[in-house]
């Protein structure tokens, strides 16, 4: 049977035109198939991404909206850890604008792009895989699924669904009171259970604002939507949301959890569609990126060998895992003691770490990609703080997650 491609992206996403790209730029022949009727829409990401990721995603300095210095962390109780700083600890950028300028960088290495292409289903065949498209089919040597937390490449080859997928509220909105460079984030069960809510300055009076709420609930029960949460944030802290007007709404799912397997025969997932995922803040773009860089060095290898055996390819669950699989068990460790956390508990370890020595160090060490280094930092805490190392101090690191 003839091939068309080498390898077919199910996905257009920033994990999946980086491996385009990477793939096409060693001399395959490469399809994406981006199911929506252009890329980086609808926006589903708050756009919160350190400079790393800006370098090792390779994109124009022209999709930066605003470098931020620092966050404000709003307690349950109302007290407030600012944790404000000289130097840029986050960037804010224009996500729409982000992914267009990947998706061009694999049409320029040589990558076809598909727009309004939903792959329906997958079907193996000899020599590869055939891809169901509207109206037409392809056959591939190799698939790679970037198509996020529902995706269908990994149903296909039978993984199960992410262990958490949690909702979020989000919106692009005008706030005239947002006029300087520091994120607020704001915890506590009754304004974002098992999850947080932010606002994020984006320059000129607008911002990115919303809210999450996790599926795991240790109460039991369903709770309430992401958009009411938000509605809520507004009442309660109504100097922060004064004026505000909603220019966009957005919003996603966070798909959070280790996947044991990432690979089948002749494909791969990757970004949120292998829960290359940040547990405590939700962030994808850094280990998604990561991720993809090793799932085109894994597909080239194949290809190149001929061999995109279950076997063969196994190898990229073991390098990714090497590569940012620490980041992921230590955020998912954080993230369970923190669904177990009161509002009480809360208010005590921002309290305690409301002090000169511990700002410091939080601001010298906070890192918006490695989360395990401020967690080894702060192991350093007195033997009574380090009874919340283990328990309470997860909180402080789950909420600091959006910005460190």
């Amino acid at each position: 049977m003839s091939v068309d491609f080498d390898l077919v992206v199910v996905g257009g996403g920033p994990a999946g035109c980086a491996v385009a790209r990477d793939v096409a730029d060693a001399g395959f022949r490469v399809l994406v198939a981006e199911e929506h009727a252009g890329v980086g829409e609808p926006l589903q990401c708050s756009g919160l991404v350190s400079a790393r990721t800006l370098e090792i995603a390779r994109v124009s300095p022209g999709v930066v909206r605003r470098s931020l210095h620092g966050a404000r962390v709003h307690a349950p109780g109302g007290q407030v850890l600012d944790l404000t700083g000289r130097k840029t600890y986050a960037i804010a950028i224009d996500r729409v604008a982000f992914d267009k300028d990947l998706a061009t960088q694999a049409r320029g290495a040589g990558a076809e792009l598909w727009i309004d292409a939903r792959v329906s289903s997958l079907e193996y065949v000899p020599g590869g895989i055939r891809v169901n498209l509207p109206g037409q089919s392809v056959v591939s040597r190799l698939v790679v699924g970037a198509d996020g937390h529902n995706s269908l490449v990994a149903r296909w080859l039978g993984l199960p669904a992410p262990p958490e997928r949690v909702p979020l509220f989000a919106a692009e909105v005008e706030l005239p009171g947002c006029k300087d460079n520091v994120v607020d984030l704001f915890i506590g069960r009754s304004v974002a259970p098992g999850w947080f809510g932010w606002v994020i300055p984006t320059g000129n009076g607008t911002a990115r604002v919303g809210a999450g709420s996790s599926s795991i609930n240790p109460r039991g029960g369903v709770g309430p939507h992401p958009r009411q949460l938000f509605e809520y944030l507004r009442e309660i802290y109504p100097d922060i949301f004064h004026g505000l007007r909603i220019i966009k709404m957005t919003g996603g799912v966070v798909p959070v959890g280790l996947r044991s397997r990432t690979y089948g025969e002749r494909a791969l997932i990757v970004g949120d569609a292998a829960c290359h995922v940040k547990p405590i803040s939700g962030g994808g773009l850094y280990l998604g990126l990561k991720a993809a860089g090793i799932c085109a060095d894994t597909v080239v290898a194949a290809l190149t060998a001929d061999d995109c055996s279950r076997a063969f390819l196994s190898r990229y669950q073991r390098a990714w895992e090497a590569a940012i699989g620490l980041e992921i068990r230590c955020g998912l460790h954080h993230r369970e003691v923190f669904l177990g956390m009161s509002d009480g508990e809360m208010d005590s370890i921002i309290s305690f770490f409301d002090k000169p020595y511990w700002r410091r160090l939080i601001l010298k060490y906070g890192d918006l990609d490695h989360h395990s280094v401020i967690a080894g930092k702060l192991a350093l805490a007195p033997p009574w703080a380090q009874r919340f190392m283990y328990g309470g101090l997860k909180t402080i690191l789950h909420s600091m997650g959006a910005l460190f």
